[in-house]
């Protein structure tokens, strides 16, 4: 049968789609953990998931650091969500990678508790959880701000399963609460294919400075405290609200970044594992000093919901 024209993502597509293959519904299928913990990722373009006969062609724009090959839309954990076959970039195999997530039309809707308990009843408790979610407190002219920043993993077999639940709520005190937006994935891959997950790290830091005028005299700074987030290559605060910092860069082994306050201009280094901190210290541009220090770093252990 010829099914009638359907809009994804703003895009006009028409296709001749045919029942779905034997083994059930796409929703089916992606939440059968068996089909993952089995899947054989060298051929996934032969698998029952790929060979879905409602896949249609994707003619969006193609931007980021993967390129979309199929799209669909159907029902998943009581709404209605879209679905994507693609391949990194760079990758000339087949669409290596299925990726649910909510629909442009719907980013003001959170899904994101509805898809957690769905992906918890399938593949049950995640192996990693990382909760980076903060709130912005009203002042003078604007109203509460909650970002919502979940991530979840699941291990099965050669499969990763990526959640990922991003959002923002303005919270008023005369007024219903609204979702700016609210956007959440569900990311299947081949397990070597996507890192872990890493956690958010709690890092106290001492600090002692050494003067550039040779003085030889180390004074004793106080101490600082921040959150590696290693996944957004950020640095946050305790509260987890990032904090605005320059030349960026946060690895597995090393986090630097420049943080400017008045005059005053840090430039910080700190090795991983070790936690060795070192930086050089500058007011009004001029170099005034270096500094050393110890850093603790301790990873945020996130509950899991049930």
């Amino acid at each position: 049968m010829i099914k009638p024209v359907r809009i994804f993502s703003g895009l006009l597509l028409s296709a001749y789609l045919a029942p779905a293959v034997a083994g059930g519904s796409l929703a089916e299928i992606v939440g059968n953990a068996s089909y993952w913990q089995t899947m054989d990722w060298d051929n996934a373009a032969a698998s029952t998931a790929w060979q879905d006969h409602n896949w249609v062609s994707y003619l969006g724009k193609q931007d980021g650091s993967e390129k979309r090959a199929r799209i669909q839309d159907f029902v998943l954990a009581g709404g209605e969500w879209q679905a994507t076959l693609s391949q990194r970039v760079g990758n000339s195999n087949a669409p290596d990678q299925l990726t649910v997530y909510t629909p442009a039309e719907d980013t003001q809707k959170d899904q994101c508790d509805a898809l957690y308990h769905w992906s918890f009843q399938h593949f049950g408790a995640p192996h990693i959880a990382m909760d980076g979610s903060y709130r912005l407190p009203a002042s003078a002219g604007s109203p509460e701000h909650r970002y919502t920043d979940r991530h979840y993993q699941w291990d099965l077999g050669n499969s990763r399963i990526t959640q990922d639940c991003i959002g923002q709520m303005a919270v008023t005190p005369d007024a219903d609460s609204q979702h700016l937006y609210a956007v959440s994935s569900l990311r299947f891959t081949a397990k070597d294919a996507t890192p872990e997950l890493p956690p958010l790290v709690n890092a106290k830091c001492t600090r002692t400075l050494h003067l550039s005028d040779s003085s030889d005299i180390p004074l004793k700074m106080s101490d600082i405290a921040f959150v590696i987030d290693e996944k957004n290559g950020s640095i946050r605060r305790p509260d987890l609200v990032p904090i605005r910092v320059r030349n960026v860069l946060v690895t597995h082994d090393q986090v630097r970044f420049s943080l400017t306050l008045d005059k005053s201009n840090n430039d910080y280094q700190i090795e991983r594992p070790s936690g060795q901190l070192n930086a050089t210290m500058s007011i009004a541009g001029i170099r005034a000093g270096a500094v050393s220090g110890l850093c603790t770093l301790t990873p945020i252990l996130t509950a899991q919901p049930e």
